[in-house]
Order: structure tokens, then sequence, then C-alpha cells
């Protein structure tokens, strides 16, 4: 066989815009890229060996350099066919140097270049603002594209005193929504319509060099109560949405710790606090025979011959490596879909604690058809 039509991969990577590949083809031992769906920022790990010292000295790149670059995997599923790992631009983060034996690695993260997105904390009062506004206004900041697939969510009144970073990331958390940065953009997505899409592939047991699944009673919650205040009144209100009724058999009920401005805040906050708690409850992580088309962010099912495991999974993370060679491995974490509790779930109570008479009872709320139910669905919840 022609050595040039083998399966195997590859790579190509810039340094501060200047192709790096002939200096890394004598010294790379891996490149390790994880590319999470949400939550985290993607990271690229270059390893070399340094026996001549020269990445200890002439060689040494400097603290903040850009990075970017793809793997390739050529010949992949016939010959003559490759296919390509957009791995993004990164900032060379950290350096690590070992001495015994000599090598040096090279941690990346796909933040922008800018160190303040991460490292300034910021006071600022948002007031009567949407969270693709407050997302566009952090990227026009750091001049990031803004990728915005979510509902229109406008909040009355909310206090910054942390970081661009931290906050945009919490603050989509709250609502359900999934975020990262990847290729100089800012990606902000809704959680439960990405997992509703089609699975991209089923996969066999024969597709995994190793599996492995934990299922769990922790996240498998039907309901959600939330406290708040209402807007024309001291007095907290504790509201409960759920699946099934708070009380039944069965109902395992979260109780969400989170500030809330109104009954549709309320609401949208507790769906979102279940819906990530749920995707605790079934989790896989895997070896996978290499494929470019499971990447995180993308649903895939599982084949029947895996039991009670089989169905649909949505990845949550995706890490790749490379090595000098040019073997490859790719590995998987995901969860298990599970039905979504809705803003506007069937079934929700409200009760109103009065401040100087303690618990005033029901405030008009019945199973599945209250008032607050209606309100809810009217008031902009998520549809």
């Amino acid at each position: 066989m022609d050595k040039n039509l083998a399966r195997r991969a590859g790579h190509t990577f810039l340094f501060e815009k200047k192709n790096v590949d002939r200096i890394l083809a004598d010294y790379l031992e891996s490149i390790s890229y994880t590319d999470p769906a949400s939550g985290n920022s993607d990271t690229l790990d270059i390893t070399l060996q340094n026996i001549d010292g020269k990445w200890l000295n002439e060689w040494y790149p400097k603290i903040g350099s850009t990075v970017s670059g793809k793997l390739i995997l050529y010949n992949w599923n016939n010959d003559g066919k490759d296919h390509s790992i957009q791995c993004g631009t990164f900032t060379l983060d950290e350096i690590t140097t070992m001495m015994k034996p000599k090598s040096s690695k090279f941690a990346c993260i796909s933040t922008p270049a800018k160190e303040s997105f991460k490292t300034r904390e910021r006071d600022k009062t948002w007031e009567k603002v949407t969270i693709k506004q407050i997302a566009t206004e952090i990227c026009d900041r750091y001049k990031l594209t803004l990728s915005y697939k979510g509902p229109t969510i406008t909040i009355e009144k909310l206090e910054q005193s942390e970081t661009d970073s931290s906050f945009l990331s919490k603050l989509c958390d709250d609502y359900g929504l999934g975020m990262k940065v990847y290729r100089q953009k800012i990606i902000i997505y809704d959680i439960v319509t990405i997992e509703k899409q089609p699975a991209v592939k089923t996969l066999k047991l024969s597709q995994f060099e190793d599996v492995s699944f934990r299922d769990s009673l922790y996240g498998t919650y039907t309901g959600a109560k939330v406290s708040y205040k209402a807007a024309d009144s001291d007095n907290e209100v504790d509201l409960f949405i759920g699946l099934k009724p708070e009380n039944a058999d069965g109902s395992r009920v979260l109780k969400a710790n989170t500030t809330c401005e109104s009954e549709t805040d309320a609401r949208i906050k507790g769906a979102a606090k279940v819906n990530k708690s749920n995707t605790q409850a079934t989790t896989m992580s895997a070896t996978v025979f290499p494929d470019p088309a499971l990447c995180a962010g993308v649903c895939i099912r599982l084949s029947d011959e895996f039991g009670k495991m089989s169905g649909k999974y949505f990845i949550d993370k995706v890490a790749w490596t490379v090595t000098g060679n040019g073997g490859t491995s790719q590995k998987i974490d995901a969860h298990k879909v599970k039905k979504k509790i809705k803003p506007d779930a069937p079934y929700s109570t409200k009760r109103v604690k009065e401040n100087d008479s303690g618990d005033s009872g029901d405030s008009g709320g019945s199973e599945g058809q209250d008032q607050s139910g209606r309100e809810g669905r009217e008031g902009g919840g998520r549809q």
C-alpha cells in the first residue's frame, strides 16, 4: 500500500500567524484538543520533547502568543479523503518545562487575547436589557463575534461585580443557555432546543474501544421550588413547577437557590436548574473509533444492544489526542437526554408568605390549572 494513502492523523498550526509544522515535526510527542459543549473554554495542549534544549532557549515562546490550527485525519474513511477538525484560535496560557526527561508542554485556552475578559472585575448595573444585548456589548468590548440562538429573555435589573467572562457564563447558566468561546466568537444557544435535534449517528458497541455508564438517583428531579419577592410586595413567594404534582408518589423536588425578580423569572430559572441537574442522571464516558462527526454539542443514539443504557445522548465534551507518529484517539463524555421541564410546566402552585403573619396559604394555585401557570405562559417564559 502507498504509505501516503495510509490512515493517519496530522495537524497544521500557526504561532503568531507563522506556520510551525516543520519545527514541530521533529519534536512532537502529542497534541491534545478538548472541546466542551458549554461552560468551559476549549483547550489545546502541545507536548514536545526537548532533548536539545531549544524549547527552553531560542525557541521558547512568549506567554500570551496566539496559536491557531486544525487536526487532520488523512484517508480516514476512504483513500484520498481527508477530514479536518478545526480547533480554533487560542492564547498560550501556560508553559510547563520538565528537565528529566526534557520536555515542554504548552497549554492554550480559547479565550480572547485581551486578558481583562477573565481577570478584570467590572462593576455595572444592567437595566431593562435582554441577555442577547448583554452578550453583544461584551462581545463588542473584546472585538468578538456573537452567535446567539436562544429565546428573548428580558431582565429588569442585574448587578455585575465580577469579570465579564464569569458574569456572562453564570448568566447563561441561570437561564438554561449554553455558552462557549470558539474561534474569536462567543456562542450562546438554548440547550433544550439543541437536545431536540436528531441524532447525527447511531453507534453500536463495536464502535467503542471502551465505554462506561453511571446511572444515579441524583439529578432525577421532576420539579423545582423557587422563592422570590413579588415586585409590588415585600412578601416572599414560594413557586413550584413540575412534571407531576409536588406531593405525588415519585415526585422529587429540587429547591433552587437563586435570586428571581418575578414569577416569569422564577419559572425560567427553576426549569433551568432542574434540567441542568438532570443531565447527571445517566452519563457515559467512552473511547470511540475516531470520528469527526462526533463533536461536542451534537446528539448520538446508542443501539438496543446497550439495554437500559440505549437511547439518545448529548455529547458534553470531546477530547482528541494526536501523537507524533500519526496515531490518534477520541474520548467523549455524554449524558442521556431526559424529558425537560419547561417554565410553563403542567403542574404548578404558588404560596405567599406574609412578613407579619407567616404563611398565608395558596394564592389561587391548583395543580396544572392555577392562575400562576397561565400568567407564566403568557408572561414570556421560554416557548
